[in-house]
């Protein structure tokens, strides 16, 4: 009679709920090692014995298995990959919604940052002779007052008008000129943050895509 391999590979108990997506993907990443490996050993051990016949059999008999291992391993790596860009993107989310939070919570303790996004704003235009600064109704009172300090500082600005627009979030505007528009809202900048992290780990930005819109953003 021919070298006949037995193999028995453990029941596994079920993995626990509690277990992350990324654990529970590493445990059966391990699983699938030991099986290889006890796979190989029982191949090693055919060979070994050195019987043509044994040898064919104990090959045969293992193939499907290993065919089997290998197909289980790539899947695992592939639900890995999926696993990790998954909670990429979901780090994304949470991050850009902390950094909202916390700007929202800046802006109601120092309301008057939204002169730096105008300012700003009015640094970026070079044909700013005849301007229209578009700002959250809550902040046009600061902005108003600040109008007067802001055309002396930049410079080049003759004609410049404070409107109240509930469009834009608290700390924002948006500035318009003869020539085109610069969105400088929060939410755009946030947004654009977001399409920045999402480009850099290779992925489409999370959420819903943004509206097209001709204003340029600062």
């Amino acid at each position: 009679m021919g070298f006949v391999a037995e193999y028995d590979f453990e029941t596994l108990d079920p993995i626990q709920p509690a277990m992350s997506p990324v654990d529970q993907a590493a445990a059966v990443m391990d699983v699938l090692a030991e099986a290889r490996a006890e796979a190989d050993q029982i191949r090693r051990q055919a060979l070994e014995e050195g019987y043509a016949a044994g040898r064919h059999e104990a090959l045969e008999a293992l193939a499907p298995a290993l065919a089997a291992l290998g197909a289980a391993t790539e899947e695992v790596r592939a639900a890995q990959a999926d696993t990790a860009s998954e909670l990429e993107l979901r780090a994304v989310e949470l991050g850009m919604a902390l950094a909202s939070k916390v700007l929202a919570g800046a802006l109601s303790v120092e309301p008057e940052r939204v002169l730096d996004s105008v300012q700003g704003a009015l640094r970026g235009i070079v044909e700013r002779e005849r301007v229209i600064v578009m700002v959250n109704p809550e902040d046009l009172e600061i902005v108003q007052g600040a109008a007067e300090e802001l055309k002396a500082t930049l410079g080049g600005i003759d004609h410049c008008v404070i409107e109240a627009e509930r469009r834009v979030g608290r700390g924002g505007c948006i500035v318009r000129t003869p020539v085109g528009d610069v969105d400088a809202r929060i939410e755009t900048k946030l947004e654009r943050a977001s399409e920045v992290v999402a480009a850099a780990l290779g992925k489409s930005s999370p959420g819903k895509p943004a509206a097209k819109s001709a204003a340029k953003s600062a």
